[in-house]
């Protein structure tokens, strides 16, 4: 994902969100505030945080601004990526709080959202410190926001994996159920002379059978941690070059247990979703 494609992209959903939120970009859309002030107030805002977070989207908020907003000004106190502790100020923004008003929620449910899968993208990866076992993320996002979302995950600390069908073959269970089985699924590979892909095993013997096949990269769907190990054991006795995923039931209580038994990567959708939404607000300072 190239950065100019991110902040265009990132620039068209907030364009989107805010339409929706005022339908066109007057300051009469904002009924309330419209009502309440009649000329232009100069005031001074910032967005912070009520929890310690890693934050991420500020980036495509400053841009946002000046480019659509240029009356306001936006300064940033922190860069994606950045820890942050509670009580922070994040981004300041000054001007017409008609316009800081008109802007606030579809700014603030960014940030936020952003922030959060980060912040528990974060949590997962901390937990693999000391192995070396890669969090990979899924194409299991909420519609029309995969992109900044694998974005977020990878400020996380994750590796982004599939950004969609077009980046990886990936052979999995439902591929298998309709062409009969692993060991046809195997020898259709073969006739159709594929050589670079992942497979999807459920069992000790598919997996044994697609080591045989030569099959160097194998994910290990929903298994538990004594068939897993039984898995690995392949790679050592047949001393070929595997990679091993896991995926399936992991969690923050779990996922340092599967790291532990030296698999390659853990692939989960819990951390795009299933995030609890990190607390920020906007302040008048």
């Amino acid at each position: 994902m190239r950065k100019q494609k991110i902040y265009n992209f990132a620039n068209y959903k907030l364009s989107s969100e805010l339409k929706c939120d005022v339908g066109k970009i007057s300051l009469n859309s904002d009924l309330t505030t419209a009502s309440l002030f009649k000329e232009k107030l100069d005031c001074k805002t910032v967005f912070s945080n009520r929890e310690d977070m890693i934050i991420c989207g500020e980036a495509f908020i400053l841009r946002f601004v000046k480019e659509r907003f240029p009356s306001l000004i936006c300064l940033s106190n922190y860069k994606d990526g950045d820890f942050v502790k509670k009580g922070s100020k994040l981004i300041q923004l000054s001007g017409d709080i008609r316009w800081i008003l008109f802007l606030e929620r579809t700014l603030l449910n960014f940030l936020q959202h952003l922030s959060s899968i980060s912040t528990y993208t974060n949590k997962f990866v901390k937990k693999l410190n000391g192995t070396k076992t890669v969090l990979l993320d899924t194409r299991k996002t909420t519609n029309g926001l995969r992109v900044l979302e694998k974005y977020a995950t990878k400020i996380g600390g994750a590796k982004n994996h599939r950004m969609g069908l077009y980046d990886k073959i990936l052979i999995k269970d439902n591929h298998i159920k309709v062409i009969g089985g692993i060991s046809k699924t195997l020898s259709l590979i073969k006739k159709q002379k594929i050589k670079k892909f992942e497979i999807e095993c459920e069992t000790f013997e598919e997996v044994k059978k697609c080591i045989n096949y030569n099959c160097r990269h194998i994910l290990l769907d929903n298994m538990s941690i004594k068939e897993i190990k039984k898995c690995l054991s392949l790679r050592k006795e047949t001393g070929k070059k595997i990679l091993f995923e896991v995926s399936g039931g992991v969690n923050l209580d779990n996922i340092k247990q599967y790291s532990k038994l030296g698999v390659d990567y853990i692939s989960t959708s819990k951390i795009t979703n299933s995030v609890k939404s990190v607390d920020i607000g906007l302040d008048i300072i």
